[in-house]
């Protein structure tokens, strides 16, 4: 996109392009720390020009209405004066969206979105500057501000994967680590960002210089929360909710399953590390029914449901965090009911996020007791599966536990063995 952008600003300036053939406007999106002011700051100086630091927080602490619209009124124009130029507006999603505003400050919140967005279309020109907004969380912007012709080319900057992760630690303390470090730094390093990633470089430089020596991948693992070996009955509840979100995927037949995995070691700190995956393909285009959601439901409470029926109890890790099984259920459910009209009524609801729709939930009492009866439903009906199929579970556990990984194959081929086949399909 850099060098797009580079030469579309050249073409721009020697008069080869109009304007309008310009991205002039770019949402950058992910969550803290994975760099995007500074992805903003290597786009700037890709396209050689200057860029101007901007968001509402800066312009708010100019003083009241009038003097922050004079604050983002002076940016804009600073940016002209610069142009080409790139205008850096950090902390897109506090601007906020003028569907969701309260009503005790929906004046002023909206006077400041229809401010900002008078500038985005630059009623008296904007040629040369091109703008670009960093969010944590897209959903949560106005529409009109990434409507076509304002901010409208979104790019996702998602956290560093595994060889990003050591690629990033070894390009910040220049040098290579022997390959046999990787599997320990990958795990203590899940889910780390970019920012998350300099600190330990640092913190293993600072314990190399204060010994008077380079840096070496001990003083990495040093600068690490403490790994600590998956085991015994952890191991095994582990391998048991990931054998029931294989077994009732591939039942429902829900995508095309590739495998399933649990980790060896976890990170022994206070935050919360995924102890394994269930990996399945749906496709992006494809018809959808009320029973293709109630089914990818079920799916997601297989894990919980599996453990209850294997084990006699459910862990917390199912229903821990906004990203747990339980919270996208709870978040499909609600979804169908209040904007999808595939729940018990048709009317249509704006909330979206997490915030909204829970709020939605503890305001109509209808709404509450819809989503709970559906996922009792699931849940029961995960169950009714995984009792079904129990053998096939167990034998997948028991995989699991030995090797931390199955394969769409063996799965294949062990409810073969135990004559489950069909129904049992690893292919939708």
């Amino acid at each position: 996109m850099g060098l797009e952008l580079a030469q579309d600003l050249i073409d721009w300036q020697r008069g080869k392009i109009d304007w309008s053939e310009v991205d002039t406007g770019i949402v950058l999106s992910g969550p803290p720390g994975v760099g995007k002011t500074q992805f903003a700051a290597a786009l700037a100086r890709q396209c050689n020009v200057p860029i101007i630091a901007a968001s509402l927080a800066r312009w708010q602490a100019r003083g009241h209405l009038g003097d922050l619209l004079r604050a983002m009124r002076s940016d804009f124009d600073k940016a002209k004066e610069s142009a080409p130029c790139i205008l850096f507006c950090d902390e897109l999603d506090s601007f906020g969206d003028r569907n969701s505003f309260s009503a005790d400050n929906k004046d002023y919140s909206t006077q400041v979105v229809n401010g900002f967005l008078e500038h985005l279309d630059g009623l008296d020109g904007r040629e040369g500057v091109v703008v670009i907004g960093a969010t944590n969380d897209v959903s949560r912007i106005d529409p009109a501000i990434l409507r076509p012709g304002r901010l409208d080319r979104h790019v996702a900057i998602p956290l560093p994967t595994a060889s990003d992760r050591i690629a990033i630690l070894q390009q910040m303390l220049g040098q290579k680590f022997p390959k046999k470090h990787y599997n320990s730094l990958t795990v203590a390093t899940s889910g780390f960002s970019g920012a998350d990633l300099a600190k330990v470089a640092r913190d293993a430089k600072r314990q190399a210089r204060r010994a008077k020596r380079k840096v070496t991948p001990d003083d990495i693992v040093s600068a690490l929360p403490e790994l600590v070996p998956i085991t015994g009955e952890l191991r095994r509840a582990l391998a048991v909710h990931e054998a029931g979100h294989t077994v009732v995927a591939t039942t429902l037949k829900h995508g095309r399953f590739h495998g399933a995995m649990i980790i060896d070691f976890t990170r022994n700190d206070n935050q919360t590390v995924q102890g394994g995956g269930v990996y399945y393909e749906l496709p992006n285009v494809a018809y959808r029914t009320t029973q293709t959601y109630r089914n990818q439901i079920a799916v997601l409470l297989a894990g919980m449901a599996s453990e209850e029926v294997c084990l006699g109890a459910v862990s917390d890790g199912s229903g821990a965090g906004e990203h747990s099984d339980l919270a996208q259920a709870t978040r499909i459910a609600t979804l169908l009911q209040t904007r999808m009209g595939m729940g018990n009524r048709l009317r249509h609801s704006l909330a979206k996020n997490d915030a909204e729709l829970e709020k939605v939930r503890s305001q109509d009492a209808s709404v509450s007791r819809w989503v709970d009866d559906v996922l009792q439903s699931e849940f029961e009906r995960a169950k009714h599966v995984i009792r079904t199929y129990q053998k096939l579970v167990d034998r997948i556990a028991d995989e699991l536990v030995a090797k931390g990984k199955v394969t769409a194959d063996q799965v294949t081929e062990m409810a073969t063995k135990l004559g489950l086949q069909p129904p049992i399909a690893t292919v939708a």
